[in-house]
């Protein structure tokens, strides 16, 4: 990871899951990282709304000009990147897994900035499919950032750990069947052959 928001944030996640395969909502402390909260955000679960924000940290709502809250995360990404952000978002429910992706926000005057952004889950009063947890942040701070809005986010590369070393599901919820998501196809041995399209990225089932 590059970004110093990104590698706090999934440290402290890390640490506090313990052996579980995600801590519960009630156990993020904002005092256990208060020097990158305002990179940080919370999603529900919902893909159907997009993945409203549920909280957004000063410098993430800073980045693009307004207040997040209840926005659609989903929505501040444009095609095809929008389809394959919320795939990368149902994969990290449904894997318990931790996705890394690189972004390039645009500006409406073609200035652009390095980002970089990643989603952990989490438990919500015993749920799975409740919540997620991210950071935003970029990798170099440009003098205008903060003065000049990012209206558009692209993907630029993408990458799902799993904490434990390897793909471990949750449980399914009542109202949700466990994701069925056979190889893409065979590229050859070992983790290769566990390769598998989300959106329009090929990612290897890997471990930290």
């Amino acid at each position: 990871m590059k970004a110093v928001a990104t590698r706090e944030l999934f440290a402290y996640w890390n640490d506090v899951r313990g052996a579980r395969a995600a801590p519960e909502r009630s156990d993020i402390d904002p005092g256990g990282i208060r020097s990158i909260l305002s990179d940080t955000f919370i999603l529900e679960m919902d893909p159907r709304r997009g993945f409203p924000f549920r909280l957004a940290g000063s410098r993430v709502c800073d980045l693009v000009g307004h207040e997040l809250k209840d926005e659609a995360f989903a929505d501040l990404w444009t095609d095809p990147d929008r389809r394959t952000i919320v795939d990368t978002a149902q994969n990290v429910a449904d894997d318990a897994a931790a996705a890394v992706i690189g972004a390039v926000g645009w500006t409406d005057l073609a200035r652009r900035v390095d980002l970089e952004l990643c989603i952990l889950p989490l438990r919500h009063r015993g749920r799975t499919h409740a919540r997620l947890l991210g950071a935003l942040a970029p990798v170099e701070t440009p003098h205008w950032l903060g003065a000049c809005p990012v209206t558009r986010f692209e993907m630029t590369s993408l990458r799902m750990i799993w904490p434990t070393g390897r793909r471990r599901a949750f449980a399914p919820t009542p109202d949700r069947a466990p994701p069925m998501t056979p190889p893409l196809h065979t590229l050859g041995g070992g983790a290769l052959s566990a390769a598998r399209r989300i959106g329009r990225f090929l990612v290897l089932d890997g471990g930290r």
